[in-house]
């Protein structure tokens, strides 16, 4: 009995140290928007597989879509990395945010050499609402969302 506890206690343990780091990013899934007086604020998330989360974002102002980018969240080996493509200019070319922290309510993307944001912040606040900022050089950016 001794010898089958030993290698189910070693792929038990090999298991869970292999846990796929995108799975923390799971409560982002869904729709979020934001609405206020300046215009409406949508965020889209969807798992695409195991390793990826598409995202698409807008901001819509007396219905002309004035900003758009599309986002992924994609995990690398043992990296998660947060991939943003404003779509709405096409000269852009897509931009890399490590994860450097995460908590089960905290997603924390950076990239120091980028001009603006170097840092992006999700916050879950509660299952129904979040609220993410960007900051960089001086300046910060809110945004709370609502689930849609």
């Amino acid at each position: 009995m001794r010898k089958s506890v030993i290698p189910f206690l070693f792929v038990s343990l090999f298991l869970n140290s292999c846990q796929n780091e995108l799975d923390k990013a799971d409560w982002l899934i869904g729709n979020w928007k934001n609405a206020s007086k300046e215009g409406v604020f949508t965020e889209k998330w969807e798992k695409k597989d195991s390793k990826s989360l598409l995202g698409n974002s807008y901001f819509v102002v007396e219905n002309d879509t004035v900003f758009s980018e599309q986002t992924t969240l994609v995990q690398k080996d043992k990296e998660v990395f947060l991939v943003v493509k404003i779509t709405s200019d096409p000269e852009d070319k897509a931009t890399e945010f490590k994860l450097t922290s995460s908590t089960e309510n905290q997603l924390v993307f950076e990239n120091p050499v980028h001009d603006f944001p170097k840092k992006i912040v999700y916050n879950l606040i509660t299952k129904d609402s979040i609220f993410a900022e960007i900051s960089g050089n001086g300046k910060a950016q809110g945004f709370p969302m609502k689930r849609d």
